[in-house]
């Protein structure tokens, strides 16, 4: 009767780093978004921007731009009229980098 007791406790040691692990997997939506916080509108030049899509590990679009004055990067809120324009030029383009600078050249207003 000594090997219950045993088989018992090893049981509760697998089962309790079975529940660790599932709990360290959970999904949490927007946890791995690279934009932690937007904006809006910015007035100041962009040189370059990326639209990252939604992915399972992050639940919005993302368009971060970079302004051309000191290479900073912003995130611009998907709603806002500058990302909207850039969602379309870049869905227009075919989501093709090498033309991106066309989506530049334009007035995003």
């Amino acid at each position: 009767m000594a090997f219950a007791p045993k088989a018992c406790s090893l049981f509760l040691v697998v089962l309790l780093g079975v529940c660790i692990q599932l709990n360290g997997a959970q999904h949490v939506p927007g946890a791995r978004c690279k934009c932690p916080g937007t904006i809006m509108h910015t007035q100041e030049i962009i040189d370059d921007f990326e639209i990252i899509e939604k992915t399972h590990y992050c639940d919005t679009t993302e368009i971060i731009v970079t302004l051309a004055e000191d290479g900073a990067r912003r995130c611009l809120n998907p709603v806002g009229r500058k990302a909207m324009f850039f969602i379309n030029c870049w869905n227009r383009i075919n989501k093709d980098d090498k033309q991106k600078k066309r989506c530049l050249k334009r007035k995003a207003e």
